[in-house]
Formats: structure tokens, sequence, C-alpha cells
């Protein structure tokens, strides 16, 4: 008689714990995660530059003696640039524009000194430099937004051509299909390249997250799952490994 007592006592405790771990489960506090968009990108300041720029040079020491262009004039390729002492006419390897002009006429240009510079401002690219921390995550074709300060209404759409190092810089090359109007060699635009995107993201609140673990109510029951995590913003965390599903309940704390 005392043995099946003390068996319906036990069997009762069961049943009053049991009842009161899903009485305590529903009135924690929880919160649903969260789905949506997660874009992480690369900041950094770059220099629009062109892809054909020639400076000209002479051999040796001669006089300049006469001028045929002047700085901000469009050339065509073959016209001419410069007549040097003796009669000798430069001409312009490619169609462009004279970016600077560095000596006038009767003036004597000594060897390999530059008379002046062209530039093709109708194929240019983005060129940028970035911390080490920043380019191991930069690959070619990603996908990058260009915008300047006084367009800011106009986004352009480029992709990482080409990365290297020069000079102790970390390079990286940005082609863009097309710039605005006015846009011009050398001007400096805001660069962001997408590292890393994805359209269905999942996110639990940070104050549920303890060592790295969570508690989920899951179909009544409280689970407790390890999970891998990476800081988004206003307080929510990516999941990024971790058996944590949308339907799921967040317990915080």
């Amino acid at each position: 008689m005392n043995k099946r007592r003390y068996v319906v006592i036990s069997i009762v405790a069961l049943l009053v714990v049991i009842s009161g771990g899903v009485i305590c489960s529903r009135n924690e506090k929880t919160l649903k995660p969260k789905i949506g968009p997660v874009v992480e990108a690369v900041y950094a300041l770059g220099i629009v530059t062109p892809y054909k720029e020639f400076s000209l040079r002479v051999g040796m020491s001669t006089k300049i003696e006469r001028l045929f262009v002047w700085e901000g004039d469009a050339v065509s390729a073959g016209s001419p640039l410069v007549q040097l002492d003796g009669g000798i006419i430069l001409r312009a390897p490619f169609t462009g524009t004279i970016a600077k002009l560095n000596r006038k006429e009767n003036e004597i240009v000594t060897a390999q000194e530059s008379i002046m510079t062209i530039v093709d401002p109708k194929k240019m690219y983005v060129r940028l430099s970035l911390d080490q921390e920043s380019i191991i995550n930069v690959r070619k074709k990603q996908k990058a937004q260009v915008s300047f300060e006084n367009l800011r209404g106009t986004i352009m759409t480029g992709y990482v051509s080409r990365i290297y190092p020069s000079d102790g810089e970390f390079v990286v090359t940005v082609d863009v299909d097309s710039f605005p109007e006015g846009v011009l060699p050398y001007m400096t635009c805001d660069v962001a390249i997408v590292v890393r995107e994805k359209d269905r993201a999942l996110f639990i609140p940070q104050n549920a997250v303890i060592n790295n673990m969570v508690y989920v109510i899951r179909n009544r029951k409280k689970l407790m799952v390890k999970v891998t995590t990476r800081n988004f913003k206003d307080g929510w965390l990516e999941v990024l490994e971790g058996d944590v599903k949308p339907e799921d309940s967040i317990v915080v704390w």
C-alpha cells in the first residue's frame, strides 16, 4: 500500500513539474525571428581614372617652336600637337583631351621632360585603395555602387575588374558601364563594393544569446540550441549556423 501511494505521489509531482514548465514557457518573454535581406559592403573613396593617358616627351633637349593645342582642347588621333626645333611635328596618338600643358612656345624642353598630357575622358574606370582587412573580402566581378557627392540621386553600378598590390597599397579597380555627363578624369567618388548579399537571412534578438546558446520554444517544448551569429543592427543578430527556424519563438532575457 505504501509503495503504491509513493508511485502515485511521484506521478502527481512529475505532472506538476511538467505543467509548471509549460506555464513557465508561456509566461516567458519571447520574440519571433525576423527574415530579411542582408548586404555587407566595403566602402572607400575612389578616383575616376582614364584608361588612356599619354605624356608627350622627347629624347633630347630641344626648343618648342609652335604649339597647336592648349589645355582643355579636344584632339583627334593624328592631329598636330607641337612643332619642335627643326620643323619636327609631334601628333596625338589617340583621340582625347589635353589635360596638362607644361611648356610654352620658344621654351626649351629637356630630354624625357613631359611637354603635355593627353587623356581619353570617354574610357574611364574607378581606382581605389583599401586596407588589408577590407581587401581580403574583395573578389573580381563583385558588384559595386558608385556615386558622386553632387549627384546623390544618381547611382552607377559597376564591377570589380582588377585587384593588385602597388607600392604598399592594395588597389581595386571598378569598371562602370557609363558615367553621367559632367564627370571628368580624376574626380573623386564614393564606392561601395558588395562582398556578401543574401535575400533571406534569419535574425534573432541579441539579448537572446548567451555563450552562443539560445532557447527556442518549438511545438510547446523548450530547446537549447547552439548558434553562430554575426552582428546586424538595432539589437539583432544574423544567424549563420544553428537549428533555429522561422516559426520558433525565441526566449529573450
